[in-house]
C-alpha cells in the first residue's frame, strides 16, 4: 500500500502549469515539522492535478497549513555529467484540506 498523509505549511505559493495535453497541474513544497524535533522540518515536493491544482493556486499562499493525503512517486534519471542514477521523490496529492491561513485576518 502506498499511502501518505502530511501535515505542514506551504513554503511558497503553488506553481500552476499546463501539460502538452492541456491538463493543469500544480507543483508545491510542504514543510513538515519532525515529530521529535519541531525546530527541524522535511521539505517535501508535491504535485496535484486538475481541479485540485486549480484550488491550490486559487486558495493557498506561502505559509498556509495543509493536511494532504496522497501517494509517493519515485522516478529515476541518469545524470548526464556523472552517469549516475538519480532518484526523485514526489508526493502526488489526491486530497488536500486547507487549514490555517496566516495571511488571513480573523474577524
Amino acid at each position: 500500500m502506498n499511502d501518505i498523509k502530511l501535515l505542514g505549511r506551504l513554503t511558497q505559493t503553488p506553481e500552476l502549469k499546463e501539460s502538452v495535453n492541456g491538463n493543469q497541474y500544480a507543483w508545491f513544497t510542504v514543510a513538515v515539522p519532525r515529530k521529535n524535533n519541531r525546530d527541524e522540518a522535511d521539505f517535501i515536493r508535491c504535485k496535484a492535478f486538475g481541479k485540485l491544482a486549480s484550488a491550490l493556486k486559487q486558495h493557498c499562499d506561502k505559509g498556509r497549513q495543509l493536511l494532504l493525503t496522497g501517494r509517493l512517486e519515485v522516478s529515476a534519471t541518469i545524470d548526464q555529467q556523472t552517469q549516475q542514477k538519480r532518484f526523485f521523490h514526489t508526493v502526488i496529492a489526491h486530497q488536500v484540506e486547507f487549514l490555517h491561513d496566516p495571511n488571513r485576518v480573523a474577524a
